[in-house]
């Protein structure tokens, strides 16, 4: 090896260490962020480099990640701080998230092989296995009825769409899990979880879009009136959105 090439290989060794390292502070942060800090929390660069024992660079860019995916808003002269939640935000992701999941599911599901199905099923049964009303259940619960979803969403075969649902669930996380650990009862989201997985094993592209929009308006009606006035308005104003109006 020429010493160029030992040169280039070490950087390149440096750059792969530097991205792990910020990964492991972006999953920390967005953890702490969905489960333990309140909105309006300020996240101090130094004061986070030093208890994770990191320097400032991947705190940084971490931040910056979180910020795109509106998890971390950023004032001048304040800093950066874990974004409000708010009803207007949250009409605005779902609105979104009604528009790319319906398209979607009702691409996907006509398109799902007997084994995506039979993936599927298993996950639908494993979410009727776990207790409903215990919150330490919370974090498999949502990362089971995800993976149910995706399997239909990857099926479309269109990868810049499921990019950004993916986006726009990992923003709506934070108000699914308020409305979880403020009592909404995972049972009744069980059930429409259940509706949506027989329209993809029926192979049904229309009513699994529809399922997708019911699925997510009905959650909208649920953890509106948890932030704020027109808790009966809610779910239209996203079907509105939804459709530019």
């Amino acid at each position: 090896m020429t010493q160029g090439n030992a040169a280039g290989s070490g950087r390149h060794a440096a750059q792969l260490e530097v991205s792990s390292v910020t990964d492991a502070v972006y999953s920390h942060l967005r953890r702490l962020i969905l489960r333990q800090l309140p909105p309006g929390s300020p996240l101090r660069l130094n004061d986070l480099a030093a208890q994770l024992g990191v320097s400032t660079t991947p705190v940084r860019v971490a931040v910056e990640r979180l910020r795109a995916e509106g998890l971390v808003v950023h004032q001048r002269g304040k800093g950066s701080t874990v974004a409000p939640l708010s009803v207007d935000d949250l009409l605005d992701i779902y609105a979104v998230r009604v528009g790319l999941e319906s398209v979607a599911a009702g691409r996907g599901a006509p398109r799902l092989t007997d084994g995506e199905i039979e993936r599927m099923r298993g996950l639908v049964s494993k979410l009727g296995t776990l207790d409903h009303d215990d919150l330490r259940t919370l974090p498999q619960y949502l990362d089971t009825e995800w993976s149910m979803h995706e399997i239909c969403y990857e099926a479309a075969q269109h990868p810049r769409l499921l990019q950004e649902i993916r986006s726009y669930r990992r923003q709506a996380e934070r108000y699914f899990r308020l409305a979880l650990a403020q009592g909404m009862n995972a049972h009744d989201d069980f059930q429409h979880q259940t509706a949506f997985f027989e329209a993809c094993a029926h192979r049904d592209g229309a009513a699994a879009a529809r399922m997708a929009r019911d699925l997510l308006e009905w959650t909208v009606e649920r953890v509106a009136p948890m932030l704020g006035p027109e808790p009966a308005t809610n779910g239209a104003r996203v079907a509105a959105r939804a459709a530019g109006e």
